[in-house]
C-alpha cells in the first residue's frame, strides 16, 4: 500500500488534526510505514473515535513516540499488545534486537496554574502504575505542556506518592485502584524508569530521565541508550 493510499484509508479523505504529522512521519520513515500498515485498523479506529482536543493530543504523542522509536534500528514496536483481556496494558511492547522486550506506556500532563509540578507528576505517574506488567521492564514516557521538569521534581513527586501509600491513605489508594500499601509497592517496583519530554519532538531539547532504584527489572544500559537516543537525535 502506498503512503497516499494508507493516508486515505486512515482519514477517509476528511480533514483531521493528525493528518499533516502522520503524512510527514510516513514520508520520512519506511519502518513507520510498515508499523502503520500492520496496525492500520487499530490506528484508523482511534483516529475516527477520538474527538476532543486533549485526547487527540494524547494520540499524537503516542504515534510520534512510535515514529521516534523506529528511528533506532535496534528497536521494533508492537502497538497495544493484548497481554490481558481483564486490565488495560501498556501502549507499546518494544523489542531490543531479539534479546529483550520491554513495555512502554505513553501519557501526557498539562500545565495547571492551580496545581504544582510535583502534584501533577505524582498524579500522572500514580495513575499509570496499574498498567505496568509483572516480569517485564516497564518505562513511562511523559509529555509535558509548558512545564519545565527536573530530576529532583520527579523524585519529590514519587516520594510524595510513596508517603501516602505508606500511610495507607484510603483516598490515594482508591483513586488509583490499589488495595493497600503492599499493592502500591508491588506495582511501583515494576516501574523501571521515567522519561519526560516536551509535547512535540525537538532534537535540540534534552529529555529528563529518572531510573527507579527499587525496580525489579531495570533496563540494561544498552537498551536504555537506544531508548534515550531515539528521543534525542
Amino acid at each position: 500500500m502506498s503512503t497516499d493510499d494508507l493516508l486515505a484509508y486512515l482519514f477517509d479523505g476528511q480533514p483531521h488534526l493528525l493528518f499533516q504529522p502522520m503524512a510527514i512521519w510516513l514520508s520520512a520513515s519506511r519502518r513507520f510505514v510498515t508499523f502503520v500498515t500492520t496496525f492500520q485498523d487499530k490506528i484508523r479506529k482511534k483516529l475516527r473515535t477520538t474527538q476532543d482536543q486533549e485526547s487527540l493530543l494524547d494520540l499524537q504523542l503516542e504515534l510520534e513516540t512510535a515514529y521516534l522509536l523506529l528511528q533506532e534500528r535496534s528497536l521494533s514496536v508492537v502497538y497495544e499488545p493484548e497481554l490481558s483481556k481483564r486490565v488495560r496494558g501498556p501502549d507499546f511492547a518494544v523489542s531490543f534486537t531479539t534479546s529483550l522486550t520491554f513495555m512502554l506506556e505513553v501519557t501526557r500532563v498539562q500545565a495547571d496554574p492551580k496545581s504544582t509540578v510535583q502534584a501533577r507528576l505524582a498524579d500522572t505517574i500514580s495513575s499509570k502504575l496499574g498498567q505496568l506488567l509483572p516480569q517485564h521492564s516497564n518505562a513511562l514516557l511523559v509529555g509535558v505542556e509548558a512545564m519545565d521538569v527536573t530530576s529532583s521534581e520527579i523524585r519529590a513527586a514519587l516520594f510524595s506518592a510513596q508517603q501516602r501509600a505508606e500511610r495507607n491513605d484510603p483516598t490515594f489508594l482508591q483513586r488509583y485502584g490499589l488495595r493497600d500499601r503492599s499493592d502500591f509497592f508491588r506495582h511501583y517496583q515494576r516501574l523501571s524508569e521515567i522519561l519526560i519530554r516536551g509535547p512535540h519532538f525537538e532534537a535540540t531539547k534534552s529529555i529528563v530521565t529518572w531510573i527507579n532504584p527499587q525496580a525489579k527489572h531495570p533496563l540494561p544500559s544498552k537498551v536504555w541508550t537506544a531508548l534515550y537516543r531515539s528521543h534525542t537525535s
